[in-house]
């Protein structure tokens, strides 16, 4: 059993976990640093129990500095994120933080297209890095 919602970046972001997903939901107009981005980091590894897990992280309005965006890059702590968000602005953002990922990336405007896509990670169809489209949303 998962634990429940945990709080993290002094309250700029809550976790949970539900059907094998990760839900990451950042605060809307918050700015993320790279201390935000650590602790974020460190409460993946307490709600998933250090088992790497398919990720949504719902970041819409939100400004992510240069470090915290490398420093989500490095995590080993995912198998996979879609990152929502809403605007051209949320896509830019979501771009510049796929750069240097290890693992799969997209980013979405609608939650479910992001499950879904998430979902393929769960039963092991897109650890191979493929896309739910066949195309990069980042591309």
């Amino acid at each position: 059993m998962m634990p429940g919602p945990i709080t993290a970046a002094d309250g700029k972001n809550v976790l949970s976990v539900g059907a094998g997903i990760i839900t990451s939901v950042w605060q809307p107009g918050s700015f993320v640093d790279v201390n935000d981005a650590k602790d974020a980091m460190r409460a993946v590894a307490q709600i998933s129990r250090g088992i790497p897990m398919p990720m949504l992280s719902e970041m819409t309005d939100v400004e992510i500095s240069a470090a915290a965006r490398y420093e989500f890059a490095q995590t080993t702590g995912v198998l996979a994120i879609a990152v929502l968000g809403s605007s051209t602005v949320d896509r830019v953002i979501a771009a510049a933080m796929s750069r240097h990922t290890k693992y799969p990336h997209e980013f979405f405007t609608s939650r479910d297209d992001a499950m879904a896509w998430l979902h393929n990670f769960i039963s092991g169809r897109g650890q191979s890095g493929g896309y739910a489209d066949g195309m990069s949303a980042l591309a």
